[in-house]
């Protein structure tokens, strides 16, 4: 069997794609991992409840323009994440669809990731907000993983054949 010019060298052009692939890969779930290791405590992958409590005298101090310091202006959840207020103040008060009247308590499932901005009447601003972010699932890390590996890839491949160029052969035979 006889090889022809070009066929060797574009053999081995494969094999450096294929040796940059995975190299590429490799280098980014590692990449991937150690960022993801890094920013673990920031992440969740399980919806949790989150109690707000509107403490008494919550109204007056709005009135008077202070705010509430048990109170953060802007809230950050994942997707499936339940908030809770529990309005202890003597006056009914609102976040967003939720009502809550004096003494009781109002929930709010938070189902799309997005940034909210709700009207809020225990904030001096007269709004909160909450910033909805997806779970980080598997897909996710992969895709992540992806994103850095494939554009790598490409170019430690066009960097091999630009410093160590390939060469055409002499017809060889088998």
């Amino acid at each position: 069997m006889k090889i022809s010019k070009g066929q060797g060298s574009t053999n081995l052009i494969i094999i450096r794609l294929f040796l940059s692939i995975v190299i590429a890969v490799i280098l980014g779930g590692l990449y991937s991992e150690v960022v993801y290791r890094i920013n673990e405590g920031q992440t969740r992958q399980n919806p949790e409840r989150f109690d707000l409590v509107v403490p008494a005298g919550t109204a007056k101090r709005i009135q008077a323009g202070e705010s509430v310091p048990s109170i953060p202006a802007n809230m950050v959840f994942i997707v499936g994440d339940i908030l809770l207020v529990h309005n202890k103040d003597d006056v009914p008060h609102q976040l967003g669809p939720i009502w809550v009247p004096p003494g009781a308590t109002g929930s709010l499932v938070l189902q799309e990731p997005n940034q909210y901005s709700y009207a809020c009447t225990f904030q001096p601003t007269q709004y909160i907000g909450l910033d909805v972010r997806p779970r980080l699932t598997s897909w996710i890390r992969f895709q992540g993983i992806l994103a850095i590996a494939l554009p790598s890839a490409v170019l430690f491949w066009l960097y091999s054949l630009l410093i160590w160029p390939v060469r055409k052969q002499e017809e060889a035979s088998l």
